[in-house]
């Protein structure tokens, strides 16, 4: 239950709700259709890359999704055990095991990015071992590539790009808030519901050489099985068996960027939607790849791994996207934010009409933020001094396990600064109560802020259109073609 303050909302979303009903509006994320495509083929020199959905997988027997369209799975928010068992084989001293909760649902691309892809954003293929068909994964690609230098390098302090980089552009040409995976994210769509080193639920039956990783994707000792080979031991993606939510190449291939800064341990205390250390040297990266020294130990669905800054370029490092829920929206629905697209933008330059309206939206969202944000930081002091209290009490009675369980509460806290979803079942009685007795405050604040939001947002909406129809009867034709294009838009992100 994060208590970040509101951002602006892309016009897009703000037409969402205001067409839909609330319960619509609630499950507009949550229940959208299995796949998000985005079609590329317009080229680097597009304008935009339109999107669409459907509940259908791709179709591997064309080329078509590995190289002109970039495919994303929906994945559902949930709860998992991160890291790897003391027991498994290959496991690494940083994979300790910590129980983490995804808040909400993303989508996250069925395969790496690939060279196609990558040239057609770009105008480039920077990839060391090219090759003709590009359905393979593109690598040579830095996190600086990726996100940028600039804005892109403050994650997690901002969600931010450079424009000139590739989530830059596929952020201006979609309308849509693509990023990298956080490692949770990474971990947990990888795994699709298993504890298993491997998501094919099975675990390795040898560090090195293994028939079971040997089906879940290329690695250093089935460069010669038959499923093509290029240069740097890469093959296409989608080749070997994909996991429970038909997503490929989670094992093997290319190792994967993260957003999070590289740390070498995690920790074991619970946490919910975590976003990584706030400053490193070096990002992390996850998958193993297949290069010359990739046994099957380091493709496990736990392997951390980073050895590379974030200017710096490996033939067997690459990345897949996911479009992310929006920082500090806790429903779903207004999960798909970010700054004002490039149409809504010209709008607000070029009509006054527009202007005015959204000035007085913005007004009254800060206004309807600035009054309940006390509020939510009042709650959260309550229950931090609470914490200390029973603390204070469990040490002057002595009681060594309870402290433990109460310190470790407190240091998830003071990290996370977000109240748990709900009670944990796994700890003692006086935390749950303490939980339980916070999150009911907590929960009525937010509906509060999400019913008056949305009563403000439909209001928006309603003047929205009779602006269209302003401009429409003004002769106006191109601001109202603005204004049609986003509420279609927004219109598709709710079917």
């Amino acid at each position: 239950m994060n208590t970040r303050k509101l951002m602006r909302w892309p016009l897009a979303i703000l037409l969402a709700i205001a067409v839909t009903a609330q319960a619509q509006v609630q499950q507009a994320f949550s229940v959208s259709a299995k796949y998000a495509i985005i079609d590329l083929s317009g080229g680097s020199n597009a304008s935009k890359y339109p999107v669409s959905y459907t509940s259908d997988p791709p179709d591997l027997d064309f080329n078509t999704c590995r190289t002109k369209e970039l495919w994303l799975r929906l994945v559902p928010a949930g709860t998992f055990m991160m890291g790897s068992p003391a027991d498994e084989l290959g496991r690494q001293r940083n994979e300790d095991q910590r129980r983490v909760t995804l808040t909400q649902p993303f989508y996250i691309g069925v395969f790496p990015v690939t060279q196609r892809q990558y040239e057609l954003v770009m105008g480039t293929n920077p990839s060391q071992h090219k090759h003709d068909n590009s359905g393979v994964p593109v690598e040579r690609v830095s996190y600086d590539m990726i996100r940028g230098s600039g804005l892109g390098a403050r994650w997690p302090a901002s969600n931010g790009v450079d424009a000139t980089s590739f989530l830059g552009r596929l952020r201006s040409k979609t309308g849509l808030p693509v990023d990298l995976p956080t490692e949770a994210q990474w971990e947990y769509a990888c795994r699709a519901g298993t504890a298993t080193a491997l998501n094919s639920g099975k675990n390795l039956t040898s560090a090195t050489q293994c028939p079971n990783m040997a089906e879940v994707g290329r690695y250093l000792h089935n460069h010669g099985d038959g499923k093509g080979g290029h240069g740097g031991g890469t093959t296409d993606v989608g080749a070997y068996q994909p996991n429970a939510w038909g997503l490929y190449d989670m094992h093997g291939n290319v190792l994967e960027w993260c957003l999070d800064w590289f740390v070498e341990s995690l920790g074991t205390a619970p946490a919910t939607d975590p976003k990584g250390a706030s400053s490193g040297s070096r990002r992390a990266m996850r998958g193993g790849g297949s290069d010359n020294d990739v046994d099957a130990s380091r493709c496990r669905s736990a392997m951390r791994a980073s050895y590379l800054n974030s200017n710096a370029l490996h033939h067997n490092v690459g990345f897949r996207i996911v479009i992310l829920p929006k920082p500090g929206q806790v429903k779903p629905a207004l999960a798909m934010g970010g700054e004002l697209g490039a149409a809504e933008e010209k709008l607000a330059e070029t009509c006054a009409e527009f202007k005015a309206i959204w000035d007085v939206y913005k007004a009254s969202a800060e206004k309807i933020n600035d009054e309940l944000q006390p509020k939510f930081d009042a709650v959260l002091q309550q229950y931090r001094k609470s914490l200390e209290t029973l603390k204070g009490t469990a040490q002057s009675r002595g009681d060594l396990p309870k402290t433990k369980t109460i310190v470790a509460e407190i240091e998830r806290f003071g990290e996370m600064n977000t109240l748990p979803s709900a009670p944990d079942e796994e700890t003692i009685s006086e935390i749950k109560t303490l939980q339980a007795n916070t999150i009911r405050p907590f929960t009525t604040l937010e509906k509060d802020k999400l019913s008056r939001m949305t009563a403000l947002t439909k209001r928006y909406g309603l003047a929205l259109e009779q602006l269209l129809s302003d401009l429409t009867k003004a002769g106006k034709l191109d601001d109202a073609t603005a204004v049609s294009e986003a509420r279609e838009r927004a219109k598709r992100l709710v079917e």
